[in-house]
């Protein structure tokens, strides 16, 4: 086993999921706060329940955010996906939670919540892609002898 290779995989995957987290964190935490506004809710955040959020980013993402460090092959692409995919489902589990408090709601409260849920899928979209280009970094591509 190369242990130069798995530790340098390792520190650029965890810098990838620190990095991509906390850049989810910071614009879903945005959203989240816009949409509470708009539901007529009243925003509680704290300090504390952003840091579990980005913890949670970056624990979920971690393992792919490794294993595409780690590896070209697609499999790693499917870890990275399921972390990723895992987030925005809990998101919705806990929003659909928030808001059943708040509802029902207006047409006019409708249309400006719809662009936020887009806005926040692509939040998560741009969050996974963040991990994958990181943790892909500028490694070289490994050369293949012409005569192979």
């Amino acid at each position: 086993m190369d242990w130069h290779r798995l530790v340098r995989a390792g520190a650029q995957g965890v810098a990838a999921a620190v990095l991509g987290g906390l850049v989810g964190t910071a614009l879903t935490r945005g959203l989240m706060r816009l949409v509470i506004l708009v539901a007529g809710g009243s925003p509680q955040f704290t300090w504390t329940g952003t840091a579990f959020i980005a913890l949670f980013y970056v624990v979920f993402l971690l393992p792919g955010a490794i294993a595409v460090a780690w590896s070209r092959a697609r499999w790693t692409r499917f870890v990275l996906g399921a972390g990723a995919l895992a987030i925005p489902v809990q998101a919705a589990g806990i929003a659909t939670t928030d808001l059943e408090s708040v509802g029902p709601f207006t047409t006019g409260q409708w249309a400006l919540l719809v662009p936020l849920f887009v806005g926040m899928a692509v939040a998560y979209a741009m969050q996974a892609a963040i991990v994958y280009r990181v943790a892909r970094g500028a490694r070289p591509a490994v050369a293949v002898p012409a005569g192979a």
